[in-house]
């Protein structure tokens, strides 16, 4: 009993220890989408009978991609292995006319019929995932690679999604208590298909330990 109230009391009167970091990124970079439209023709430009029988086509678009949020680290900062997750607000940009980018119908600009996103679309993504050091060290400068998965939990057009991103990273640690990174990564969203996007990040953290 009395070796339970020492080792309690020792619990309660410990100082917390931290681990990790909390920082501020920036994003950029292109995002892939397959816009889909109809044709009141066929292919020798005569009129269908009626709407059943237009023909559907598909033209893939790449769109800017920006965004900003939060990084949290988790782990010791001289690990090699620490624990990355990602919340952030990213804008996809508007949609263009499929009219205005396909050959694929006599005519475009009079015979596409087309419901296309003709404004930016805002997303609120959480991702989580892993950053691991290869050559260098955490306490100063480092090279490694960096995954995440997650989602896009928050759309104005409920059109959320699966997220995950992998690619190259960079670290290099200015202060004791300071680190700037950047990150180029391939990101993949799946809704019933996959569309693809090349994706930077820059940013700063401020490490607890």
């Amino acid at each position: 009993m009395r070796r339970f109230v020492t080792v309690a009391a020792a619990l309660v009167l410990a100082g917390p220890a931290y681990a990790g970091g909390l920082g501020v990124l920036a994003m950029g970079g292109a995002h892939t989408e397959d816009v889909y439209f109809y044709s009141r023709v066929d292919a020798d430009g005569n009129p269908f009978p009626s709407l059943e029988e237009y023909d559907q086509y598909k033209v893939s678009q790449t769109l800017p991609t920006i965004g900003a949020g939060l990084d949290l680290m988790l782990g010791d900062r001289d690990d090699r292995i620490v624990g990355d997750c990602r919340f952030y607000w990213m804008m996809d940009g508007a949609q263009k006319n499929p009219a205005l980018d396909t050959n694929a119908v006599p005519n475009p600009q009079e015979n596409v019929v087309a419901a296309y996103r003709e404004e930016s679309r805002q997303l609120g993504l959480a991702l989580v995932g892993l950053s691991w050091g290869i050559v260098g060290n955490p306490d100063n400068f480092q090279l490694g690679a960096v995954g995440h998965i997650g989602s896009a939990f928050l759309t104005a057009d409920h059109t959320e999604f699966l997220a995950f991103d992998l690619g190259p990273t960079v670290s290099y640690r200015f202060a004791r208590q300071a680190q700037v990174f950047a990150d180029v990564v391939y990101m993949g969203r799946y809704r019933k298909t996959f569309t693809h996007s090349g994706v930077g990040f820059v940013g700063v953290r401020y490490l607890f330990d």
